[in-house]
């Protein structure tokens, strides 16, 4: 059950992102472009342009997370090592925001690959 909680807190985590990411845009370009169309491509300043690149980081390892949870759920392989990946990932994606923001190197990548390690034992635990 762990993994249906932390699947719902990453998708709260991913809607702080976008609201964080949303607001450095508005003070990069103003308000006005940020609710335009965006025909063109803006010039975004590097704290800006970082938010943008972790807020699609994390959506593409919350899309592998949720089918890893659900697999989980669904199958019903929880146990106490799927409960702790769950959390380890959640932990690594809050780290890996504001590593990524901050220019942390080589911190963002092994927050990165903590949360992969994670989902895949995820995996792993279903098919074993």
């Amino acid at each position: 059950m762990a993994e249906i909680i932390v699947l719902c807190l990453s998708a709260l985590l991913y809607v702080g992102i976008v609201l964080f990411t949303s607001r450095l845009q508005d003070r990069d370009m103003g308000h006005e472009y940020n609710l335009s169309p965006r025909d063109a491509e803006p010039r975004y300043a590097t704290d800006t342009g970082r938010m943008q690149r972790a807020m699609r980081n994390h959506l593409d390892n919350f899309v592998l997370f949720a089918a890893a949870a659900l697999a989980v759920y669904v199958t019903d392989s929880d146990f106490w090592l799927t409960d702790l990946a769950a959390w380890v990932y959640l932990l690594a994606r809050i780290a890996y925001v504001p590593a990524y923001y901050m220019g942390l190197a080589p911190w963002r990548s092994i927050f990165f690959l903590c949360g992969l390690v994670a989902t895949i034992v995820m995996f792993l635990a279903v098919l074993f």
